[in-house]
């Protein structure tokens, strides 16, 4: 399931995605047609994923290769709205690094419109072994 449309930018620390998923009248995360803001931390994670993908890309050594992680803990969730499904604008999704480590990862992320903020708060990933 991808939920992510584009990369906008995205550096060592940072990366920023847009989608427009959200909307989709099918949307594999809607439970009785309703799409959870809770469901934006899968957003999110995508985010990270992603960001750990483009890293590996250039990666020098078999540690640095791209690696399956799972996500162990969410924090911090803050958001404004319910429902995600009633954001009529695109979403943008930033992630931005804050601890890297041999099979770890954590993150901060923040799900936004071009009007507000709707959800954001920090995610760890623990990574397979290389």
């Amino acid at each position: 399931m991808r939920l992510i449309d584009r990369v906008v930018a995205y550096d060592n620390e940072r990366i920023v995605c847009e989608s427009e998923s959200h909307r989709a009248a099918n949307h594999p995360l809607a439970h009785e047609d309703a799409l959870s803001i809770l469901c934006g931390l899968e957003y999110g994670a995508q985010a990270m994923a992603i960001h750990g993908a483009l890293l590996a890309a250039g990666a020098r050594t078999a540690s640095d290769a791209p690696r399956h992680g799972y996500l162990v803990a969410a924090s911090d969730l803050r958001w404004s709205i319910d429902r995600l499904d009633h954001c009529d604008a695109p979403l943008t999704i930033e992630a931005i690094s804050e601890f890297r480590s041999g099979n770890q990862v954590a993150y901060r992320f923040e799900l936004r419109t071009s009007e507000q903020a709707v959800l954001s708060g920090r995610a760890s990933v623990v990574l397979a072994s290389p």
